[in-house]
């Protein structure tokens, strides 16, 4: 089953300030998550992350060299809630609570 890859509205912007490398490898990660969002591949690698109060879905982190993205699958749809450079980014996991649907 194909899943949708959807982003949450931040994400562009920081996606367009990493370095054009790191760059070409989350966009490739990201065309394969549509098959498996759980797989790590080659130059990224995916694990879970703790959730921040208040949500209680998984939350996955992808990471590649120093930079992070963190997403959450809420059925056949992965949501991409955000990238940075791994200081200060597990701030941004607060934007979870945005990606899960509600009850």
């Amino acid at each position: 089953m194909p899943f949708r890859v959807l982003r949450h509205r931040r994400a562009l912007p920081e996606f367009l300030q990493l370095p054009p490398k790191v760059r070409a490898i989350y966009e490739r990660a990201i065309r394969r998550m549509s098959l498996d969002p759980f797989a790590s591949g080659p130059g990224y690698a995916v694990a879970q992350l703790s959730p921040p109060p208040g949500v209680v879905s998984p939350i996955w982190s992808m990471k590649v060299g120093g930079y992070r993205m963190f997403f959450v699958v809420d059925g056949d749809t992965v949501k991409i809630g955000g990238f940075g450079a791994r200081a200060g980014f597990y701030r941004k996991l607060s934007r979870a609570k945005e990606l899960v649907r509600k009850g």
